[in-house]
């Protein structure tokens, strides 16, 4: 049965595209730190903003213009969000951003959010995301930091490395066997002891093992 209160998850790619964060305090920061991350072009309007995102503006990170929010300033947008103490602005704001077909957050008020955001750890290539549906941030944050712990460096170079051999593989059974083998096999298990060298000689045997198969690499 379906649940209309639970959260459907997604990774989205922002590269390039246009992100809407109206409002400058702490919480606007973190939220723009976070889209700069991910590579969107990140568009301000708030009449104060904190130093960092000054900062930020100055050097041309992010575009910021000291006013607030005007009907229409959502367009051409492909992300809106919302950090402000005036719930007038969230409701407002979420009002048009829907009205024009966009996704809009607004911070601290679930039933005017199409999308919720988790409490997020990178490490390398590896995302780490806890989400309680905008329930409950604090817990989100104490399990996203436990969760955090079992995240080794030979995880890091197992995930990069799995991305390299995607890259150059071609699709099919034998690749997605190799891919498993790479996780759940001795590779894995080399690389927990730090045994990278041996690791490298292990994967070189599978690897020739598969040109022999006959499979194009």
């Amino acid at each position: 049965m379906s649940r209309p209160d639970t959260d459907y998850p997604v990774c989205l790619r922002l590269a390039g595209r246009r992100a809407l964060l109206v409002g400058g305090g702490a919480i606007a920061e973190g939220r723009a730190l976070a889209l700069l991350d991910a590579g969107a072009r990140v568009h301000v309007l708030a009449p104060e903003a904190t130093n960092a995102l000054r900062e930020l503006a100055a050097m041309g990170r992010l575009e910021w213009e000291p006013r607030a929010y005007a009907p229409g300033d959502a367009r051409g947008h492909a992300l809106v969000l919302v950090a402000t103490d005036d719930p007038r602005v969230g409701l407002l704001v979420a009002e048009e951003a829907r009205g024009l077909g966009l996704w809009v957050n607004v911070a601290d008020e679930p039933a005017l959010c199409d999308f919720t955001l988790p409490s997020v750890e990178r490490r390398g290539p590896i995302t780490l995301a806890v989400s309680t549906s905008g329930r409950a941030p604090a817990l989100a944050r104490r399990l996203r930091r436990e969760l955090a712990r079992h995240v080794e460096p030979h995880h890091i170079w197992l995930a990069r490395l799995s991305g390299w051999l995607r890259r150059r593989l071609p699709r099919g059974a034998e690749r997605q066997r190799l891919l498993k083998q790479l996780v759940d096999g001795d590779i894995a298990s080399l690389l927990a002891r730090g045994d990278r060298e041996a690791a490298t000689a292990r994967l070189r045997t599978e690897l020739e093992q598969w040109k022999s198969s006959g499979e194009p690499t």
